[in-house]
């Protein structure tokens, strides 16, 4: 479990909102999302928080402060890198659809051209 806190650009006046407690899996897919699906960022978001328990990600509009509730949940670069591993092969998995598992044919017929005749 994560302790993610937000802080808003310029929003000194504002209240900042109060933390979250967010589950890291949860976090890993609003990171892909938000990213475009850019592994490489959100790996090194997840393996900084893993290892040394607290990471900040800034954002155009705000900022995340993300720390682990337990500091006992960290865990080494590799263990990390697995966990990271694990879970988008588990999100690939939900995404494909059952169908797409049978094996179609689509044949893609040419249109017809009627081309003039030499004399």
């Amino acid at each position: 479990m994560v302790s993610e806190t937000k802080r808003f650009v310029g929003g000194d006046a504002v209240k900042q909102p109060d933390p979250v407690i967010v589950p890291v899996a949860d976090k890993i897919d609003e990171y892909v999302l938000k990213l475009g699906y850019s592994n490489a960022h959100v790996l090194g978001v997840l393996v900084q928080l893993l290892t040394l328990g607290k990471v900040r990600v800034d954002f155009r509009d705000y900022s995340e402060r993300l720390q682990l509730v337990s500091l006992n949940d960290r865990m080494g670069r590799t263990e990390a890198v697995d966990l990271f591993d694990r879970h988008m092969l588990a999100m690939q998995r939900k995404e494909e659809p059952a169908n797409l598992m049978a094996t179609q044919k689509i044949v893609v017929q040419p249109p017809k051209v009627s081309l003039p005749r030499v004399r």
